[in-house]
């Protein structure tokens, strides 16, 4: 069984991790809580108190979570409180939807490349059309692993 020390350390070592992805250290902290918390809910105090954060940045983080789509809430009879939890299945609709933009940046490179003259700086432009070629190879990989992975 982990011990709070462990979780605590679990829950820093996975939010040095999602600070990496243009999180807050903070906000790292309670995605990661609430990733390993047992039950895999917990309320406003709760995650307040075993962060040691305060009021407001909590709120902050716990907002950006529920506009972002990953966080959803229960709630059980008889109890005022709302229990925060990751919503799995958005979350995995989020991480599809940030890999489809890779489509949306590779159109930015086709219109870029359709406006810059092929003759000047050619070092430029065979470099860019690289990364577009890249982009295009990722989109469809990234493409066929979903519909792969959708259809197991």
């Amino acid at each position: 069984m982990a011990t709070k020390k462990s979780i605590e350390q679990k829950v820093e070592d996975l939010g040095v991790i999602l600070e990496r992805f243009s999180y807050t250290p903070i906000e790292s902290r309670v995605f990661a809580y609430l990733l390993v918390a047992n039950p895999p809910y917990k309320s406003f105090d709760d995650i307040m108190e075993f962060l040691k954060a305060s009021k407001g940045s909590t709120s902050n983080a716990i907002n950006r979570f529920m506009h972002e789509g990953t966080l959803t809430y229960r709630t059980f009879s008889g109890d005022r409180k709302r229990y925060f939890m990751i919503d799995i299945g958005a979350w995995k609709k989020n991480l599809e939807n940030i890999a489809m933009t890779l489509t949306a940046f590779s159109e930015v490179l086709e219109a870029t490349l359709e406006i810059r003259d092929p003759e000047e700086h050619v070092e430029f432009v065979t470099e860019l059309r690289n990364v577009l070629d890249f982009q295009i190879y990722l989109s469809n990989q990234i493409e066929l692993a979903i519909k792969e992975w959708n259809n197991r």
